[in-house]
């Protein structure tokens, strides 16, 4: 047998090996029932404040209630990622959500749902997820072989995606269908459910030294391992350019283009919101298949350059099918840099830190995002137009690109 023969016979006994692993599927199957309920929550959330209560001015203050407390609270998240059970803390994190939505129908079944009640259940759900999201990406490298991370996270980023889909589509049918008091419940008995599928993956157990140790001390632990790490460093910081310079100006750009630049209806802005999460599920797709093992530095810098150079053609669009065509290509160059990223943490970290490290580098990327949508809107308020905006972002992350091409000799060969 030739050696690529041998390879693809190992590739794909992997591949059985993997769905063969039951904490995997119910790890998946959990994956894509909390993003369904949480992007129907979140549609329902939005569509209840501008549709119920008439309160637009207020929809970017509930979005950030929910939003803001899971980037400013992963990295504690983290710290209990780590010294407790993981999916116990995923379990409560999900009930107590379930238990949150059933008491929003029951205030909004007396009529008490205004704006400032809804504000508090927004802030509470978002702390919750918190917990659960360094828990969930930390989760992984402890059901399955380090040989098989890349094709393990390919499998859930590829689903994610195509829960971005999925998600809001049901969510608007449940809005024209179903009243608002029956659609959280609908929202918390998956959640619930979901709970209950957790408690049947078999994990790992933290050590007990980690357990004993303050929170604090556990918390500086984490920075200083990521600080000392420089292989780790670099691909935070790598994920930090491109959250700011690509997820927060491209995300803005989406409606802009299509009002501003294009001058095109809902359809045309439909058009381009599918074309990125297309995009993403192709990419993910993409690395599952030929899932690297060498050289995945290079890959690393490779989408770096790839999406500087489609920002500067964004900045170029003139026509729809332009429009789309680029963007594809920006989702698909997200998420195949995105998981051989998450997939070398996953693999170099010590697990019993992997937690934190997960948590620093949600809120480390993740929270330059708000900050992002700030100056890009501080940018458009002094009349720079959306393709300047995207001209510079494209030409900064190129620069990055040369930095760490130059600078980063470990990140080159890092395997």
């Amino acid at each position: 047998m030739s050696l690529e023969a041998k390879i693809e016979y190992k590739d794909r006994s992997m591949v059985r090996s993997l769905y063969s692993n039951k904490s995997f599927i119910l790890l998946l199957v959990v994956s894509i029932t909390s993003g369904l309920s949480f992007s129907i929550y979140l549609l329902t959330e939005t569509w209840y404040v501008i549709n119920e209560l008439n309160q637009q001015p207020w929809l970017g203050i509930v979005l950030m209630a929910t939003t803001l407390p899971r980037v400013l609270f992963m990295s504690i998240g983290g710290v209990y990622a780590d010294k407790w059970n993981r999916t116990n803390i995923m379990f409560y994190s999900l009930l107590t959500r379930g238990l949150l939505l059933i008491s929003m129908a029951i205030v909004l079944y007396f009529s008490l749902l205004n704006i400032y009640t809804l504000l508090i259940f927004a802030t509470v759900f978002g702390l919750l997820d918190a917990f659960f999201v360094p828990a969930n990406q930390s989760l992984l490298p402890q059901i399955i072989p380090k040989e098989q991370l890349m094709r393990g996270n390919s499998i859930l980023q590829t689903t994610n995606q195509a829960v971005l889909i999925i998600g809001p589509i049901i969510g608007g049918l449940l809005i024209e269908t179903v009243s608002y008091p029956y659609i959280f419940p609908i929202v918390a008995f998956s959640l619930i459910t979901t709970s209950i599928i957790i408690k049947l993956i078999k994990n790992k157990n933290i050590s007990k030294q980690s357990q004993k140790q303050s929170s604090y001390k556990d918390f500086v632990e984490g920075i200083h391992y990521v600080k000392t790490s420089t292989i780790i460093l670099s691909l935070m910081c790598v994920s930090i350019i491109l959250n700011f310079f690509i997820a927060g100006p491209g995300s803005m750009a989406i409606p802009l283009i299509a009002n501003d630049v294009l001058h095109g209806t809902a359809l045309h802005l439909s058009a381009l919101e599918i074309s990125i999460a297309v995009g993403m599920i192709v990419g993910a797709f993409l690395i599952g298949i030929v899932n690297p093992k060498r050289k995945r530095g290079y890959l690393v810098l490779g989408q770096l350059l790839f999406l500087g150079i489609a920002m500067v053609f964004l900045s170029l669009v003139s026509d729809l099918w332009q429009g789309v065509l680029i963007f594809i290509f920006i989702g698909l160059g997200i998420t195949a840099g995105d998981i051989p990223i998450k997939s070398m943490i996953q693999e170099k970290t010590d697990p019993q830190k992997l937690g934190r490290v997960m948590g620093l580098m949600s809120t480390a990327s993740n929270g330059l995002i708000p900050l992002s949508f700030g100056v890009t809107s501080l940018a458009i308020s002094l009349n720079i137009s959306i393709s300047q905006i995207l001209l510079v972002c494209g030409i900064c992350v190129l620069c990055f690109f040369l930095i760490i091409l130059l600078l980063s000799k470990k990140l080159r060969s890092v395997d």
